[in-house]
């Protein structure tokens, strides 16, 4: 319950940041062809199946390694890792970081919508990389799964509406939600960190 509860609050803390730059991305391909409701669908479908093969692949490789390294002192320096990205994973949620991190301009002559959700999925930036240096100490890759997955639904709460219905997130209170999320996933991540290295 905790992975999925934290997964979803990191998940949702990317939209206001990461979503303003994906979408310009990803509407082109949605609107470039003449398309129906289904169709359309389709698209925002394939789109988010291909991020959730990205979470969920670097989830399972950050695990296996996880598993597999049995050396203390790797596992407290992703820990000492995990505490500095949940700080900054703080103050990605208080807006001290410039959303040019999550940058996404390189993907821009990407035409398919399955390898662009893919590689959106697996773009750098404070909350995926706190996501992947928590998944490393998990127990088995089943958690892992579950925290991505939590990740995934947060993040679509922004992307679903946004491409399907002109729903930005723009909104003071949507960015505040968010904002909220960025903080206590953050939290999370660096009293659990603690916790591992003491």
């Amino acid at each position: 319950m905790e992975n999925l509860t934290f997964g979803f609050l990191t998940g949702l803390s990317v939209g206001v940041y990461c979503l303003g730059l994906c979408l310009p991305i990803f509407l082109p391909i949605l609107f470039s062809q003449k398309t129906s409701g289904k169709k359309s669908l389709y698209l925002v479908l394939q789109f988010s199946a291909g991020r959730l093969i990205g979470y969920f692949l670097f989830g399972l490789i950050f695990s296996y390694l996880g598993q597999k390294i049995q050396s203390q002192l790797i596992h407290t320096i992703v820990s000492l890792v995990n505490l500095w990205m949940g700080i900054m994973l703080i103050l990605f949620g208080l807006g001290k970081i410039d959303k040019k991190l999550c940058s996404l301009k390189i993907f821009q002559k990407v035409k398919w919508p399955l390898l662009l959700g893919f590689l959106t999925g697996v773009n750098v930036c404070p909350p995926l990389m706190a996501s992947l240096t928590h998944v490393f100490n998990l127990e088995n890759a089943f958690n892992s799964l579950l925290y991505f997955l939590a990740f995934f639904i947060g993040t679509s709460v922004y992307l679903v509406p946004a491409t399907l219905f002109g729903v930005f997130t723009k909104f003071p209170l949507i960015q505040k939600v968010a904002h909220f999320a960025g903080v206590i996933a953050g939290l999370y991540f660096v009293t659990r960190s603690l916790s591992i290295i003491f």
